[in-house]
């Protein structure tokens, strides 16, 4: 048998998908909107799950992000169970 590990520490600080990951940003995590929806909809993607869109502000390549380039409650069976807690 063999165990594969990844550091999570080394792909979330990947700048082909975090442009300028040693800053402090807390912004880049808010979710985006697209320009058909309307005012105080925060029904927006959040760039976290396959099929959402980057950019950590609005002039930040916005786009298609890697499914798994942040895996902050990791993924799977073994995922964080307070995940949605700590959405709120």
């Amino acid at each position: 048998q063999t165990l594969i590990t990844l550091c999570h520490y080394a792909t979330s600080r990947d700048s082909r998908f975090f442009p300028a990951p040693d800053a402090f940003r807390p912004e880049r995590w808010l979710r985006h909107r697209d320009s058909g929806d309307t005012a105080g909809d925060t029904t927006g993607d959040t760039g976290d799950t396959p099929g959402d869109t980057a950019g950590d502000t609005p002039g930040d390549t916005p786009g298609p992000r890697h499914p798994f380039a942040s895996l902050p409650f990791g993924l799977g069976p073994r995922s964080c169970v307070g995940r949605r807690l700590a959405e709120l």
